[in-house]
C-alpha cells in the first residue's frame, strides 16, 4: 500500500504521510491495492462506516455518494478508452471527512496524478484548501476523462458513416453493435454518476458546504454532456444500421432485377426454341434452307431488343 499525503510545500507533489508537517489544511490519503489490515487502520484513524469498509472490498459498486454522520463515501468510476472498440473501467472510491479525502483504487489511475497537478496548480489557496475543494478536483478530473474516450467513439462512428455505402462490406453491422454495446457500459456508469453531482448541487451536504455548488454544478454539466454526447451516438449507429440494411435491400432487389431481365429474355429465347422443337411434320419454314441461322438471328435480335428495353426502364 502506498498512502501519500498532500502538501504544497513539499518539493514533490506528494510525501509520505509520516513525513508531511501539520500546516497542511487538508490531508489527501492515495492509497493504491488496500489490504484489509491497511483498511482497518485507515477505519480507527477516520472513524469509517462499516458499510464503508464493505463497499470498498466488494468491487463493481454502482456510481453513488452516501452521506454518514463522520463522512461521506463516493464512488466514481474512470474511462479509458482502448482500440477495438473496448474500454477500461477504473472504479475510484473516494471517502470525504472533515479534514482529508481519502481515495482508493486498484493499479495505478492517470487520473489521479493529473488531478495531484491540479490540485498544485490551482489551489494554493490555504483558504480554498478544504475537502470539497479536493473532491471537485479529483471528480472533475475523472469526468474531463470521458471526453477523449468520446472522441475516440465519435472518430469509429465517422468511419463507419463513411463506409455504410461501400459495396460487399459484411462488418459494418458487427463493428456497430460493438460501438453500441460499448455506449451502453459507458453510460451505465456515466447515468448514476450525473445522479450523484446531481444531488451535491441540490442537497446541503455539511461536509462539501455551499461554496462548493457552484464547482460541482460545472462537474454536473460536464457529465450531461457526456450523457447527451452518448445518446446521440446511440441514435447515429442506429440510423447507420437502418441505413446498412437499406442499401443491402436496394443492392437485393438490383439483384433480383438483374435476374428477371435475363429470365424473360432466356424464357422469350426458349419459347422459340421449344416451338420449333416440337416433333410435326408440317411447320413453318421446317424445311427452309437457311431456317436455322434464321431463328439464331431472329433470337438474337429478339434479346437484343429486350434487353434495351429493360435498359430504359433502368432494371439493369
Amino acid at each position: 500500500m502506498s498512502i501519500f499525503r498532500f502538501d504544497p510545500t513539499a518539493t514533490d507533489l506528494f510525501s509520505q504521510a509520516n513525513d508531511v508537517s501539520s500546516s497542511s489544511k487538508v490531508e489527501w490519503l492515495d492509497v493504491t491495492d488496500p489490504t484489509p489490515d491497511e483498511l482497518a487502520l485507515l477505519a480507527e484513524r477516520y472513524a469509517l462506516h462499516p458499510l464503508t469498509l464493505e463497499d470498498i472490498q466488494v468491487r463493481r459498486q454502482r456510481p453513488k455518494a452516501e452521506e454518514y454522520r463522520a463522512h461521506m463515501f463516493v464512488v466514481l468510476y474512470a474511462v479509458e478508452a482502448q482500440s477495438n472498440s473496448h474500454a477500461r473501467m477504473h472504479e475510484l472510491s473516494i471517502v470525504v471527512t472533515s479534514s482529508a479525502v481519502i481515495t482508493l483504487h486498484r493499479g495505478r489511475l492517470a487520473e489521479i496524478d493529473a488531478a495531484a497537478h491540479r490540485w498544485a496548480e490551482h489551489c494554493r489557496d490555504q483558504a480554498r484548501q478544504t475537502p470539497a475543494m479536493l473532491l471537485y478536483t479529483i471528480a472533475d478530473t475523472v469526468v474531463d476523462g470521458y471526453f477523449p474516450c468520446m472522441d475516440a467513439i465519435g472518430d469509429q462512428i465517422e468511419d463507419l458513416e463513411a463506409r455504410v455505402f461501400q459495396h460487399g462490406n459484411t462488418s459494418t453491422v458487427e463493428e456497430v453493435f460493438r460501438l453500441k454495446r460499448l455506449l451502453l457500459d459507458v453510460r451505465r456508469v456515466v447515468a448514476p454518476t450525473r445522479d450523484v453531482f446531481n444531488a451535491f448541487t441540490r442537497r446541503e451536504l455539511p461536509l462539501l458546504g455551499e461554496a462548493s455548488v457552484a464547482y460541482f454544478q460545472d462537474v454536473y454539466d460536464h457529465v450531461i454532456r457526456v450523457t447527451e454526447t452518448i445518446d446521440n451516438y446511440r441514435d447515429i449507429l442506429s440510423t447507420i444500421i437502418d441505413v446498412h440494411l437499406t442499401v443491402v435491400s436496394n443492392e437485393l432487389n438490383q439483384t433480383v432485377r438483374t435476374l428477371t431481365v435475363a429470365s424473360i429474355i432466356l424464357m422469350t429465347l426458349a419459347l422459340i426454341a421449344g416451338i420449333y422443337g416440337m416433333n410435326f411434320d408440317r411447320m413453318p419454314e421446317l424445311h427452309w434452307r437457311y431456317g436455322y441461322y434464321g431463328v439464331l438471328l431472329g433470337m438474337a435480335i429478339l434479346a437484343i431488343f429486350l434487353a434495351w428495353i429493360f435498359r430504359k426502364l433502368r432494371w439493369w
